[in-house]
């Protein structure tokens, strides 16, 4: 793993926010524009205001807020350096799942090390976005998302030790999530920490085009001198669970197309290509079930608008994914979105996916209703996508090539506003290093 180090975390003063739900957001990215309206309504300090603010400028006035919250004392530094350990308690259907996580400062690291590694595709636009943000707050808002194999179990470890500890910080968010973080600030503890991750691989699961962005502003500051080894902006804020935990889950990304000229053609031609089987909406429920069992084959599932009914595709023809993908890498080719993408919305609907993402004719959904909702809405099509599994996520990396964009959605998506990392201050120091053993 790349150095972890232990960091003086800010958040919202807790003598004064007992409550921490009105001030907490999803991530910039998923947040739509009426959610972010509701959040700048929920609390005059909700997150909101620093990640996404509304106003014509929205980096100056996000910097000017991060700085009066910091002076006001709404927002307060931790007095002792530390990593902050996570468990969020959430549903999956009827499914309780529990998934355990440590806040740490990460050092940045180009992709080419091999110690750190992406898994999507990203893009300029929002890493633009982005790195205006951090050039204007000097801060990591949001924390980036991160995976290693948890061969030491630490998290587990971690997980008994919370048992016997009180939560410092305890909340239910928007959608029911329970999150619980305990401040790890005893120094014998977080080397154990640090040497038994020492040799750990991180893999990005979400918060790519932050990642990015943190290693562009740090490129920045290194060229203009600002080049100390132990700088903060050499690190990045990053939440860490295991590929291992039980509560790692990963949900399906479904596609929302809202308009598309050559429909009928697109009808016809996927009946080509495709061994279509047609269920009513009435049998939405079987037809949800068959597509996930639908494993070793590569299909999705189909709705039109003003149509009652939903079709469960398969590929008649493998080989029509190694003539137009034949560019990937096999774990890549071999994904479900990959078929979408290249396959139907490329060759038969002659779209290009991120052009009509970026012009807001195809948007993303990990709801089965909402993307039914949406059939019934008037959107032109709805494509109903398998998750990737942890195993595809694994080669898609090993084979040095991404996914294409929104393939995964990892649940819950970290909260923003529940720590920051100022990166115009001075890292902890190293403290010395003893043998250690963590204290149950």
């Amino acid at each position: 793993m790349p150095v972890l180090r232990p960091f003086y975390p800010y958040r919202y003063n807790p003598a004064l926010f007992p409550d921490l739900a009105p001030l907490v957001a999803p991530p910039y990215d998923v947040i739509r524009p009426d959610e972010q309206a509701a959040l700048h309504r929920r609390h005059p300090l909700n997150v909101v205001r620093l990640i996404l603010n509304a106003d014509p400028d929205p980096y100056t006035s996000a910097a000017r807020l991060w700085h009066e919250w910091r002076e006001e004392r709404y927002i307060v530094r931790e007095a002792e350096p530390c990593f902050v350990f996570s468990l969020e308690r959430f549903q999956v259907g009827e499914d309780t799942r529990e998934r355990a996580g440590i806040y740490a400062a990460v050092r940045l690291e180009p992709f080419s090390s091999g110690r750190i590694l992406p898994h999507e595709r990203t893009f300029s636009a929002p890493k633009e976005d982005r790195l205006r943000l951090l050039r204007a707050c000097r801060a990591n808002l949001s924390p980036v998302f991160g995976l290693y194999p948890d061969h030491a179990t630490v998290l587990e470890k971690l997980r008994e030790w919370s048992e016997a500890r009180k939560a410092e910080v305890k909340l239910v968010d928007a959608l029911g999530t329970e999150h619980r973080l305990w401040f790890l600030r005893e120094p014998r503890l977080q080397q154990w920490i640090r040497e038994e991750l020492a040799q750990e691989q991180v893999i990005i699961a979400d918060g790519h085009h932050r990642y990015e962005t943190a290693l562009a502003y740090c490129e920045e500051l290194v060229r203009a001198g600002q080049n100390s080894p132990e700088a903060a902006h050499r690190y990045v804020m990053m939440y860490l669970t295991s590929l291992e935990d039980p509560g790692l889950v990963i949900l399906p990304t479904h596609r929302v197309l809202q308009t598309l000229a050559n429909l009928p053609s697109l009808k016809q031609r996927l009946e080509q290509y495709f061994h279509l089987r047609t269920y009513s909406t009435a049998e939405a429920e079987e037809f949800f079930r068959h597509l996930d069992q639908s494993a070793g084959q590569h299909c999705l599932g189909i709705g039109w608008g003003g149509e009652e009914k939903l079709l469960l595709g398969t590929l008649r023809d493998e080989r029509t994914l190694e003539e137009w993908a034949g560019d990937l890498a096999p774990p890549v080719r071999n994904l479900d979105v990959t078929l979408l993408d290249r396959v139907v919305l490329q060759r038969l609907a002659g779209i290009v996916p991120d052009d009509e993402a970026r012009a807001g004719r195809l948007w993303y959904t990990h709801s089965d209703s909402e993307a039914l909702q949406a059939l019934q809405q008037g959107a032109a099509a709805v494509f109903f996508m398998r998750p990737p599994t942890i195993e595809d996520l694994l080669a898609v990396c090993r084979s040095g090539q991404v996914m294409p964009q929104k393939s995964t959605y990892f649940y819950p998506k970290l909260l923003s506003g529940l720590l920051f990392q100022a990166l115009d201050e001075p890292m902890p120091a190293e403290p010395a290093r003893a043998p250690v053993q963590i204290e149950r």
